[in-house]
């Protein structure tokens, strides 16, 4: 009785598979399709050049103390500010757009905030903690979340839920990292 249960239900699930339209080589095609194109994307990012180089870099900055010179941090530091000051400003764009300034709704905005401030900062401590990162170093992991908002609107990947998650964690922010020196401070 259990062998002609368990035909039946292989049959029953081939007919499923059937009347999708999709067996499980197609999916793990289309799978590996989209992968190979995420993959394609990466490889023509600059920005993944630039991450790759920064931490090499890093690696070798904090171990073996070598710096660079003086007109090569300061031109950096140049970059950087003038990089974030462009990515806000293509958040106060994308955001005047819209026809309100929570643009995901109520829902979503809550999902947002709570991986904003309670997801993130969990699985940055317990990263932080495995490597073994403590103290001051742990405290000044709370990221601000424009950068992610840029590429979300490069990639058109929910770019209103992004938006949204920025515009309220900076009015949440500060309260909210204070408590967290404070829970971290214990």
């Amino acid at each position: 009785m259990l062998k002609g249960e368990s035909e039946n239900s292989i049959e029953v699930r081939s007919k499923e598979e059937e009347e999708e339209g999709e067996t499980r080589p197609e999916r793990k095609m289309r799978i590996l399709i989209i992968l190979m194109k995420v993959g394609k994307k990466l490889i023509m990012n600059p920005n993944t050049y630039a991450t790759f180089i920064g931490l090499i870099w890093a690696s070798i900055h904090f171990r073996w103390g070598v710096d660079l010179p003086d007109v090569v941090n300061q031109s950096i530091t140049i970059l950087s500010s003038g990089g974030l000051g462009m990515a806000t400003f293509s958040l106060g764009l994308f955001m005047a757009s819209n026809s309100s300034i929570i643009a995901c709704g109520p829902r979503m905005t809550i999902v947002a905030m709570g991986l904003k401030f309670l997801v993130g900062p969990a699985l940055m401590a317990v990263a932080s903690i495995v490597i073994g990162l403590r103290d001051t170093t742990l405290k000044a992991a709370l990221p601000q979340g424009i950068v992610p908002f840029v590429f979300a609107r490069e990639y058109n990947v929910h770019p209103a839920i992004l938006s949204t998650g920025v515009l309220l964690g900076m009015l949440i922010a500060l309260p909210v990292a204070l408590i967290y020196y404070l829970i971290l401070s214990l």
